[in-house]
Formats: C-alpha cells, sequence, structure tokens
C-alpha cells in the first residue's frame, strides 16, 4: 500500500484530480478529502499498487506526506 497526502487551494483542481484517479488511472484503495482551516484542501490517497511519482505531480495539488 502507499499513502499520499497533497493539499489543494482550489476545490476544482481537487475535483479533477480526483477524477483522474477513479477514471483514467483506475486507482484502486481509498481516498479522503478534508477541508483545512486556510479554505484549502486536503486529498488524502491509500492505494494498494503504488503510484509513480510523475503521477502524483501531474494532479496538481502540493505534495505534503509520500
Amino acid at each position: 500500500m502507499q499513502n499520499v497526502v497533497l493539499e489543494f487551494s482550489d476545490r476544482k483542481v481537487l475535483d479533477e484530480a480526483v477524477r483522474h484517479i477513479w477514471d483514467r488511472l483506475a486507482i484502486s484503495g481509498e481516498i479522503s478529502i478534508a477541508p483545512r482551516e486556510d479554505g484549502g484542501w486536503r486529498l488524502e490517497i491509500v492505494s494498494e499498487k503504488p503510484i509513480r511519482p510523475n503521477t502524483v505531480d501531474k494532479l496538481g495539488g502540493r505534495i505534503v506526506e509520500d
């Protein structure tokens, strides 16, 4: 399992990243979205298979934990 945490300042970019994860990458596992106190969003991905670093970079968020 791989755990990746990203932060987004724009909800629209976050929604596009989530759609990309489910529809295009077909990553199996869990996704958690939580609002941050500063108005941004936190996306946690727990994937059953490894996610390549360049794939994570393309999602558009700032990597917090990898």
